[in-house]
């Protein structure tokens, strides 16, 4: 899969659940579930133990299709190590020139943090891929609608502070992408192993997007 297919498979999904947590015994069975609700793409990030054993294990054992990728990455070799365990996307929280130019030598997409409008200028001109509003709950989903005047085309990432209420703000202001703390969506279902639940919690974060989408 190349970059433009899986910025596809990205926007697409439109959801991206970001697990960071010590606790991973129901790492993939929580990967799962958020899978069966019609999410396309799901985020560890490097602050979990043994991340990278993890999406080695995740790759192997979860379905072909579901996205695996890499977060909380701020240098070149992180990089090396997370697209040689296998992530499909690179996600940072701010911008760094080395871990733009990783992702470029890899080949793989990098989703990079950025909330003035000279950072986001400063990324796109890097090669960022996709421009990760962090956090977004500090500029509200105005922010987007400015931004996209001068720079359209842009693929805009919401992270931070999202709630299911407000995604139709933020589709509507033009974001393509949200986020959530995967772990803390259910987190007593997380901890206990409850899939089902955070199944059926995430299939309502699938249909406000879809529902938000329609309605533009």
């Amino acid at each position: 899969m190349n970059k433009q297919e899986v910025i596809q498979r990205l926007c697409k999904s439109g959801i991206l659940p970001v697990f960071r947590t010590s606790d991973v015994q129901n790492l993939f069975l929580a990967s799962k579930a958020f899978y069966d609700a019609g999410i396309g793409c799901i985020e560890y990030t490097m602050t979990m133990p043994n991340v990278l054993q993890l999406l080695k294990e995740g790759i192997a054992s979860l379905p072909s299709d579901l996205l695996l990728g890499a977060g909380t990455i701020t240098d070149g070799m992180t990089v090396d190590l997370a697209v040689e365990a296998g992530a499909k996307f690179i996600a940072s929280p701010g911008t760094s020139r080395e871990m733009i130019e990783a992702c470029k030598r890899h080949g793989v997409v990098s989703v990079v943090g950025a909330i003035t409008p000279t950072e986001i200028m400063n990324a796109v001109e890097l090669g960022a891929d996709i421009i990760k509003v962090f956090p977004a709950a500090c500029v509200g989903p105005g922010f987007f609608i400015d931004v996209l005047g001068p720079f359209p085309g842009l693929h805009m990432m919401a992270a931070g502070g999202m709630t299911l209420l407000r995604i139709k703000d933020y589709i509507a202001a033009g974001v393509e992408i949200v986020t959530f703390l995967a772990n803390g969506l259910e987190p007593i279902a997380y901890a206990t192993g409850d899939s089902s639940t955070i199944t059926s919690t995430a299939a309502k974060w699938v249909e406000a997007v879809r529902a938000a989408r329609h309605a533009k």
